[in-house]
């Protein structure tokens, strides 16, 4: 039995060949500043032997070994059954290509509580001027984040505590783990990507809020698991797909759907002209694909980093 107040917090890692910069992330991990932590890493089946570093920095932690990459969703959910039968108070969610900074979970931890999850301020590792994060708004009618900061400079504006936000990244996300318990796991049909703004709505469903708190500060590559760069093929690819299906799961209405729909082909035609016309051919047919796939049916695990 511990002497230390602070709630337990189980950090959710899942791991998806991440050689080129898991060192970094293990030395930034290995420097928070906060005492009831303990670390779960999910590998999807790396074959870079970055799961290997992993278990060399962190041999205490609770290492899952999967047998093939089993994705975002279901590996954090991995995660989040073993925290729940633990008895942890939060899960953390950490993509494996951010760097951390000493004091960023002891200020997510004082701005949460038991119904509140927070998110904190994310910038560009390659340049952190720039805020790379989409906590914020959410378009409902045409499935578009709104009033995000993303991109955009870290300013005054990004630098203030925004309570009642949508959405946000499970990049770096300190979650109640009773949202669990009340409101269900990720959804895995979704793989990775819009699997958190799906399990945030459904949460707020239930009362729990969202908060984003700027004084906790991480740093983030950006897609380093899927080919590195803010688009890439890959997230193309689960983006385009599961945002159609994002949207129809939460449809109020026939006539809402039928309004996204409209929308959104409208704006995939745009899109579609402006990629052929700079010669990104694999955008464009990872876009086609996503769309054909979610029409087919196919979700969950569809297409590799390889493969687009």
């Amino acid at each position: 039995m511990t002497d230390d107040p602070s709630p337990a917090v189980a950090v959710i890692v899942v791991n998806y060949n991440s050689a080129s910069f898991i060192d970094a992330f293990c030395a930034s991990l290995a420097d928070v500043e906060y005492g009831r932590l303990r670390l779960i890493v999910v590998d999807a089946a790396s074959s870079d032997g970055s799961m290997d570093a992993i278990e060399r920095a962190f041999p205490g932690a609770t290492h899952v070994r999967c047998d093939e990459n089993v994705g975002f969703a279901a590996g954090a959910n991995i995660g989040v059954r073993l925290a729940l039968a633990a008895g942890d108070d939060f899960a953390l969610f950490l993509n494996n290509d951010v760097t951390l900074t000493p004091g960023f979970l002891r200020a997510l931890v004082a701005a949460a509580d038991p119904r509140t999850a927070v998110v904190p301020k994310i910038l560009y590792a390659a340049d952190p001027r720039l805020i790379s994060t989409h906590a914020g708004g959410f378009d409902w009618r045409l499935g578009v984040f709104r009033d995000t900061f993303a991109g955009r400079a870290d300013s005054a504006a990004t630098s203030r505590r925004r309570d009642g936000i949508a959405t946000a990244s499970f990049c770096c996300a300190l979650v109640p783990l009773a949202a669990f318990r009340e409101s269900g796991l990720l959804d895995e049909r979704f793989f990775m990507y819009y699997e958190e703004t799906d399990f945030i709505r459904r949460a707020q469903a239930h009362g729990f809020r969202l908060r984003y708190e700027p004084s906790a500060v991480i740093y983030h590559r950006e897609s380093g698991s899927s080919g590195g760069g803010w688009m890439t093929p890959f997230k193309q690819y689960y983006a385009t797909r599961n945002r159609l299906y994002l949207v129809r799961k939460h449809a109020t209405s026939r006539q809402a759907l039928a309004y996204f729909t409209a929308y959104f082909w409208v704006t995939r035609v745009a899109s579609a002209a402006s990629m052929a016309g700079r010669g990104r051919w694999r955008l464009l047919r990872a876009m086609t694909l996503g769309m054909l796939d979610y029409y087919r049916g196919r979700m969950g695990r569809t297409r590799e980093v390889r493969d687009l």
